[in-house]
């Protein structure tokens, strides 16, 4: 049953396979009929295999013993031990060598006798030596003469048969019997395809599904039908006969000769199969103990579920080990004899697997100090989940998402662990809030406190508080305190709180806060070009650089320097004063009396509406008043502002020959 059942599901993916390369009249019927045919035979072999593993070990120790067997065309009459000189398989290959050079071309009857000779039992075929009867050979109580005659009579009418079977006219009936044999099989093997084919069609009409045994039971059917035929037809003559007992002979001597050797004792493919038979068994003996262990007397006697699987794994690991000893014990496999291999082993395992050991020892320490248990609400890192259950080697623990992630054991004893569970479940709840300043506090008290109090969730004992954490850079900020039973809820149930305040904060008109933010910018170079250009407003306003106002200017110089000299007003005004100034400073530089800005032409390139920038340098330190170091500074501030920039921006500011193009020329 077990090699059933692990066929059908291991080759129910082969079914499409199997469909796609059979040639069937009709693809519906023919396609799942014999890919489960295919699937179940597959099966049906598995389950052959097993149940024949149990029975070499009788073989083995048939063939592993010191005795061998005397054969007449595949049928075995008797066996013989070993002597001094000679092994119990060279006496019996010399006795049926003989028999078989005794049968080639006599047509005369064969006579075997027993034969004294100097003082020892002998038995002869047409006088021919075939063996001597030694003390090795006897059964209990029996003398060598009686043995001998024993032994003279099954050879006798084994020859004679073989004579007989010998004959033309018996071998023609054995063909006809043959040919009569395979045709009933045959037939049989049709009559249950057909049979299993009607019945297909009819469960198809009926219920729609074909039943999971009918394929299992037919190919069943007709495999024992085959066998039965190919057995019995090679029982009727001495040719088939004899190799099939050569084919045997191999089988057993295959499966039960030496593989390896421990402690100069070999073990077999028969003692491997056992063991592993054995072992599964034990494994299945043991999960079976310990489920009902755990169901019938952990679960009544501790409630703890995390200390139940702990002993259950315990005596799982226990049960196991004990059972291996005494299989090894039974098998006679010296244990001494693994000390050298299980230090070794044990020497690189240590080495190799420090980190599974690692894992599997604070497992251990996590079950037994129960700091965490399965079932409890944990936060690791930005992990947040219910512990599931604690392996040997990891932990699974489900996310609030329904995600199964597996923690190794030793993260959870090395990290920090927010264990929301161990101990009292009752924990604290924060909800940081902030409200505008002309807020009206008690008012908000009062809506926090209604909104805490109506949600079914917030345990009133105890009560939700309210605490003002002080006076922030725009709100006035709070912390709302509320308790829970349960932390899983802890993330939906701040979501329905905020959804709640934010509600209620409008009912009681209380404003929320905005960021205020004072932006200040530093660069060096618009610091300087601010300078440059305050102190050439200055110059422009006194007495002596007094000139008519252009009336195109909607700035006058007179309401700029007013500004400028007012320090505080320069201050407060700081972004309207670097408007102000770039503004009339690009409106001269694009003037008529400013910079020439053209179509220009470099190399193969054309660049519409450009400027030098080293004309510019020039421009700026002549109408500024300034040296050009300080003219390329005030360049740069202009690009810094987004006034203008390198025609393929791959420079800054530069007093050197190259391109620049105002945003607003710009195509």
């Amino acid at each position: 049953m077990f090699g059933i059942t692990w066929g059908k599901n291991f080759w129910r993916d082969v079914d499409s396979h199997v469909c796609k390369n059979m040639r069937y009249p009709r693809i519906g019927l023919g396609c799942r009929l014999w890919a489960g045919l295919w699937r179940s035979g597959l099966s049906v072999a598995l389950a052959v295999l097993l149940g024949l593993a149990g029975t070499f070990p009788a073989l083995g120790q048939t063939l592993l013993s010191q005795e061998a067997d005397v054969v007449v065309d595949g049928r075995v009459l008797f066996r013989l031990g070993s002597i001094d000189d000679f092994s119990a398989q060279e006496r019996a290959d010399f006795a049926n060598q003989a028999l078989r050079q005794v049968l080639v071309g006599q047509a005369a009857p064969i006579r075997v006798r027993r034969q004294r000779q100097e003082g020892l039992t002998t038995v002869r075929a047409n006088g021919r030596h075939l063996l001597t009867v030694t003390s090795g050979d006897l059964m209990a109580g029996v003398p060598p003469e009686e043995q001998a005659e024993l032994w003279i009579g099954r050879l006798q009418a084994a020859l004679d048969q073989a004579q007989k079977e010998r004959q033309p006219a018996y071998q023609r009936r054995m063909a006809w019997l043959a040919l009569g044999v395979a045709a009933i099989a045959l037939t049989l093997w049709v009559v249950l395809q057909n049979g299993c084919r009607l019945l297909w069609r009819r469960q198809i009409r009926s219920s729609g599904r074909l039943p999971q045994w009918l394929p299992v039971a037919v190919l069943g059917g007709q495999i024992l039908i085959g066998l039965v035929a190919i057995v019995y037809i090679c029982d009727l003559f001495p040719a088939a006969r004899s190799a099939r007992y050569s084919v045997f002979q191999f089988l057993h001597r295959t499966f039960t000769g030496p593989l390896f050797a421990i402690d100069e004792q070999g073990y077999s493919l028969v003692d491997v199969f056992r063991l592993v038979r054995v072992t599964l068994a034990l494994r299945i003996g043991v999960r079976i103990v310990t489920s009902a262990v755990k169901s019938r007397v952990l679960q009544t006697a501790i409630p703890d579920r995390g200390l139940q699987d702990a002993i259950a794994t315990l005596m799982q690991v226990g049960l196991t080990g004990l059972g291996l000893f005494l299989i090894l014990q039974v098998l006679g496999i010296d244990l001494s004899a693994l000390a050298i291999l299980a230090s070794v082993l044990g020497v690189g395992l240590g080495f190799g697997l420090q980190n599974i050991a690692n894992n599997f020892v604070s497992g251990w320490v996590m079950l037994f100090e129960r700091s965490i248990q399965v079932g409890d609400f944990i936060n690791l890192g930005d992990l947040a989940g219910t512990v599931e259950s604690i392996g040997a080697r990891s932990t699974e623990i489900r996310t609030l998402d329904r995600v199964a992630i597996i923690v190794p054991n030793a993260e959870l004893l090395e990290n920090k662990v927010i264990n929301w569970s161990h101990g009292h479940p009752v924990s604290q709840l924060h909800l940081p809030i902030g409200v505008a300043y002309n807020s009206n506090i008690q008012q908000v008290h009062a809506a926090v406190m209604e909104v805490a109090s109506a949600h079914p969730s917030v345990l009133q004992y105890p009560q939700p508080r309210l605490r003002f954490l002080g006076f922030g850079d725009s709100a006035l900020n709070f912390d709302v305190l509320v308790w829970i039973r349960d932390p899983r809820l802890q993330f939906d149930l701040k979501s329905d709180l905020y959804y709640m305040l934010e509600a209620n904060f409008q009912r009681y008109d209380i404003e929320l806060p905005f960021p205020q933010r004072d932006l200040n910018i530093r660069s060096p170079q618009l610091s300087t070009a601010l300078s440059i250009w305050t102190q050439q407003a200055a110059q422009d306003v006194s007495p002596s650089h007094q000139t008519p106002e252009d009336p195109r200017n909607s700035l006058a110089t007179s309401d700029l320097l007013a500004d400028v000299r007012d320090y505080s007003s320069l201050l407060q005004s700081h972004h309207q004063l670097q408007d102000r100034i770039l503004e009339r400073l690009v409106k001269q530089m694009r003037s008529s009396g400013g910079l020439d800005i053209q179509k220009r032409r470099f190399r193969l390139g054309v660049y519409p509406s450009c400027f030098v920038g080293s004309e510019a340098v020039t421009w700026l330190a002549k109408t500024q008043n300034a040296t050009r170091e300080e003219a390329i500074r005030m360049g740069q501030a202009l690009v810094e502002k987004g006034v203008f920039h390198h025609v393929t921006d791959e420079h800054p500011f530069k007093d050197e020959y190259l391109f620049y193009r105002f945003y607003e020329d710009e195509i």
